[in-house]
């Protein structure tokens, strides 16, 4: 979520680090920073909440509450007044959808002329909102600062009252952005006594909308279930701030303080209009819950020594409840805060606040009970050491295919629609790929396996693939040879033909045969002296040099020399022939060009190779 500095400070009467130190300090003890951009005299946070936090966080208040907690100093109380209460009409509601709504709350305002408000365009637009008229400005402006979304109907556009229900098969709505959704009977709208005016929580329509002409306006604050929006928005494909945050949990409480700070700012625009009493649909309001807890479990759980008095001040700073009852803590959470639900969590607020960062190290305590390593782990890593030992690299390919017998019902793209069935399918891919690859790896012979999930109408299962790229006789023999070992060690056989350069088994059914495990004993190859290597995605171009040397001459220094030759773009090489004849020593390098920011080009990497030649011919030796 994009935070604006700017407004972060109008919640500080003592100022506020420095945006950059700002956001270190919360990225250690809240949230990740993403990035700081600048914005006209404004600097922007793009803060990362994560979805335990989202119920309160997402919000310029939600972020002040937790600079003032991690800071220990005082927020200000945005205290704004309401206009006074004057006849206006009357506007029913029903609400017929229980199940899926919380709270439903609407308000009329007539008689409005609201003046624009420059700083409520110019906050909008720090965070990259645009605006669009004093009215909806506001609704915005109110969602960004405190979390709750709100909406605004034209008053004079609705007929009849409001009405909270499913929509009817085959009915249909004109979203304010100008695009036809076709409903049915899952769908929670808000209606008037003709039409749909709204997607519930998600999108407003078209038929009441809110222009630079409307005079008089129903406000609604309303609270639905995470669950039923997620599914709705979902279902429907249409994302807004104000699915995102009641997808959240946004407590049922923030209906009632975003009417008032509304109402409120529409006061501050225009201080003649003519505000109604709120109705308030609110069957079931949400009680605070109380946690008890014990100073002795929060210092065990964190492995560090803390005082009663500090746990309280801290926790009273993230504005919970303290009480003490039997020598145990009470403690009661704010209702904003759905996400302080047991005991483990008020011990991770106490943390954070402390800085997990001075929490002692300690070595664990050796255990003495012995672990059972369960049968199918232990078999594959049992593989995985043989055919390491045999030379192959472990590769891993998408779960996801093109084909199979389970449908994803969110494809992440149109070749990733089904659970794969099989490995073969996309090992074959990377294993051709692999070996185009080769000559960045100086093998001319590629040894890959994998052992992954595979999914059929029958269940879940792991299967175990293996195959080579390179000559054909070659991956014929090493094939015959690796079956031996996997047979003769683990008892594993493959159905695939004798002459198959990659082969596929089910794992299971041979391991479900094998004996229990006593001791764990895989051994897997050593990794010193791998040095993970910056690679780059572009093309490479591969040039082959071969000469003649006196039988003196040290291969390494003519490859030393060729290497030197080579110039910057050279990535790889190696020696691939060497033999004597006559007298002389015949000596044949690869060379791999590459380049990290441009494709490269025959000619430049011609004329690089003859400085290649060049720098040979010197030292008089003879390209063949």
């Amino acid at each position: 979520m994009l935070i604006s500095y700017k407004w972060l400070k109008g919640y500080f009467e003592d100022g506020l680090p420095e945006a950059e130190k700002l956001a270190e300090i919360l990225s250690y003890s809240f949230a990740e920073i993403e990035s700081i951009s600048k914005i006209s005299d404004d600097k922007i946070l793009d803060i990362k909440v994560l979805p335990d936090r989202a119920c309160y966080a997402l919000s310029h208040r939600g972020v002040a509450y937790e600079i003032s907690a991690i800071l220990g100093i005082a927020k200000n109380e945005m205290n704004w007044p309401e206009p006074e209460i004057k006849e206006v009409r009357e506007v029913p509601v029903e609400v017929l959808a229980e199940n899926v709504v919380n709270r439903y709350m609407v308000r009329v305002i007539e008689n409005i002329n609201p003046k624009a408000s420059t700083w409520a365009k110019e906050h909008l637009e720090a965070i990259g909102q645009r605006s669009i008229n004093t009215v909806v400005d506001g609704v915005n402006i109110v969602m960004f600062d405190m979390g709750q979304p709100l909406h605004v109907f034209d008053a004079d556009k609705v007929d009849g009252g409001i009405v909270v229900r499913y929509a009817k098969e085959g009915e249909k709505i004109t979203t304010l952005d100008n695009k036809e959704v076709d409903l049915d009977e899952s769908v929670l709208v808000i209606a008037d006594h003709k039409d749909v005016l709204a997607l519930a929580g998600i999108k407003g329509g078209k038929k009441a909308e809110v222009t630079a002409d409307t005079k008089n306006l129903i406000l609604e604050s309303a609270n639905f279930e995470a669950s039923y929006i997620r599914r709705a928005s979902d279902k429907l494909g249409i994302k807004t701030d104000s699915s995102k945050r009641f997808e959240n949990q946004v407590p049922a409480d923030y209906a009632e303080i975003g009417m008032s700070n509304f109402s409120s700012y529409l006061l501050e625009t225009d201080k003649s209009l003519s505000a109604g009493k709120v109705v308030d649909w609110y069957p079931e309001p949400v009680e605070k819950k109380e946690i008890n807890i014990s100073t002795q479990f929060i210092t065990d759980k964190l492995g560090m020594k803390l005082g009663v008095e500090e746990i309280k001040k801290i926790l009273r700073s993230l504005l919970i409840e303290v009480s003490e009852e039997g020598g145990n803590l009470v403690v009661t959470p704010p209702i904003f805060r759905k996400d302080l639900n047991i005991k483990e969590d008020i011990v991770e607020e106490v943390g954070r606040i402390v800085g997990f960062e001075k929490i002692e190290g300690k070595t664990p305590a050796n255990i003495d009970k012995k672990i059972d390593t369960p049968k199918q782990f232990y078999y594959e890593w049992k593989i995985r050491e043989i055919l390491s030992e045999l030379g192959f690299s472990e590769i891993l390919t998408s779960s996801f295919s093109s084909q199979g017998d389970l449908e994803i019902l969110k494809p992440l793209a149109s070749d990733k629609r089904f659970a794969r069935k099989n490995i073969k399918d996309s090992f074959e891919k990377a294993l051709n790929m692999n070996g185009l690859n080769s000559p960045l790896f100086s093998k001319d012979f590629i040894k890959n396996f994998e052992i992954g999930n595979v999914f059929s109408e029958s269940g879940e299962s792991v299967d175990l693939a293996i195959g080579f790229s390179g000559p054909k006789k070659k991956s014929k023999e090493e094939m015959k040879k690796v079956r031996e070992v996997l047979k003769d060690k683990i008892g594993i056989e493959f159905d695939d033909a004798e002459d198959a350069v990659v082969i596929e088994c089910a794992l299971n059914k041979f391991i479900e045969k094998l004996p229990e495990i006593s001791d764990f004993d895989v051994k897997l190859p050593e990794l010193s002296g791998n040095v993970f290597r910056e690679f780059s995605n572009l093309p490479f171009i591969v040039r082959d040099v071969a000469l003649f040397v006196g039988v003196d001459d040290s291969p390494e220094d003519v490859f030393s020399i060729i290497k030197e030759s080579a110039g910057e773009l050279l990535v790889n090489s190696w020696m691939f022939d060497r033999f004597e004849k006559e007298g002389r020593l015949s000596l044949a390098y690869s060379l791999v060009f590459q380049s990290k920011d441009r494709t490269l080009t025959d000619e430049e990497i011609n004329s690089q190779m003859e400085e290649v030649y060049d720098a040979l011919r010197k030292k008089s030796f003879e390209i063949r």
